[in-house]
């Protein structure tokens, strides 16, 4: 049986995935909720950020202190994503002004909690352009770790861009962004 969760030495992120998530979640959020996208892509030794999903409406809970996917995002995700070898690689959600980019009690424990995921939190209401600045977390051996400047630079590459799907996703669809 193969590992459904092949281990993951780096992750290959185009740099416009990075300023696009950045942009849509500090829209939706508007600095007076946390909002958030999930990365999905190749899963294997290196992994490829292919498409970037915001939840949005119907199964999502956007709130100043909260947000919240419905397990029925989830699984309207899923069944999208299958059929493209698409796998979640990251869960990224914002902290509003002030609150540090740090995984709270919550993020740690009611997140997707599978072995090699991102956890990346994005500050100041994803207004925070710096993405070194940002709280970066992977889940290994039971637990979110913080990574460190050191970590990302040697498992983290910023690709040229390339191509990537934008979607929007609720518990009934998941739909293209242009």
């Amino acid at each position: 049986m193969t590992d459904p969760y092949p281990a993951i030495q780096h992750w290959l992120i185009p740099r416009s995935v990075l300023a696009e998530t950045r942009k849509r979640v500090q829209e939706e959020g508007q600095n007076v909720r946390e909002s958030g996208a999930l990365w999905l892509g190749e899963r294997g030794d290196a992994a490829r950020v292919l498409a970037v999903v915001f939840p949005r409406g119907k199964g999502v809970e956007a709130r100043a202190d909260k947000w919240k996917v419905t397990p029925e995002v989830f699984g309207t995700l899923t069944r999208w994503a299958k059929p493209q070898n698409l796998s979640l690689l990251a869960v990224v959600h914002t902290h509003l002004n002030g609150v540090p980019p740090r995984l709270s009690r919550s993020d740690r424990e009611y997140s997707v909690q599978v072995p090699g995921i991102l956890a990346i939190v994005i500050g100041e209401g994803g207004a925070e352009t710096d993405h070194q600045k940002w709280g970066w977390y992977l889940y290994e051996r039971g637990n979110y770790r913080h990574l460190t400047a050191q970590d990302l630079s040697g498992h983290f590459m910023l690709e040229a861009d390339h191509l990537f799907q934008t979607c929007e996703a609720d518990a009934d669809a998941v739909r293209e962004l242009t």
